[in-house]
């Protein structure tokens, strides 16, 4: 067993891996914030992700190309689904609601799969097309998320 670190606050948090051995999670950063991270392979050097423009994000899947998946504060305080680009890069905003999102998990597709809830709605289970592309709106009326993904690319109700 060995230490991943933080990013300079006194926990952290792996949720997830992949095959190469990339963790994604959650540290609590020298700031005083919860901030997702991914490291290298065999987890190796911890980098933080960045948020959406709020102040915390948590990491909830990840991968075989690094894209990792979870949940951000946006500058305006909502809770936005995020998926990021091959390697941990670039943070993009999945949130198709308007309102609270949270992703669960990622195939190597990209597909992601999470739970949305739209401004004064009620909550959904959604799952993308490929690098998170296509979520818009209810796909499974009165269904929950589930948590992670094949990657077959089939759906879970």
């Amino acid at each position: 067993m060995r230490d991943l670190g933080t990013l300079g606050g006194y926990y952290s948090l792996a949720s997830h891996i992949n095959d190469a051995g990339q963790v994604a999670g959650f540290s609590y950063t020298a700031g005083g914030y919860d901030h997702a991270f991914i490291t290298g392979p065999d987890g190796t050097g911890m980098r933080d992700l960045g948020t959406l423009g709020g102040y915390e994000s948590f990491a909830s899947g990840i991968n075989d190309v690094g894209q990792v998946v979870g949940q951000s504060l946006t500058a305006g305080g909502a809770r936005h689904a995020f998926i990021t680009g091959p390697g941990g890069m670039g943070m993009r905003d999945l949130s198709a609601s308007g309102g609270d999102d949270t992703a669960y998990g990622i195939n190597d597709a990209g597909q992601v799969v999470g739970q949305s809830r739209p401004a004064g709605g009620t909550y959904y289970a959604f799952i993308t097309g490929t690098d998170g592309r296509g979520h818009d709106g209810p796909q499974f009326a009165g269904a929950s998320a589930r948590r992670g993904n094949s990657n077959r690319g089939t759906r879970h109700q």
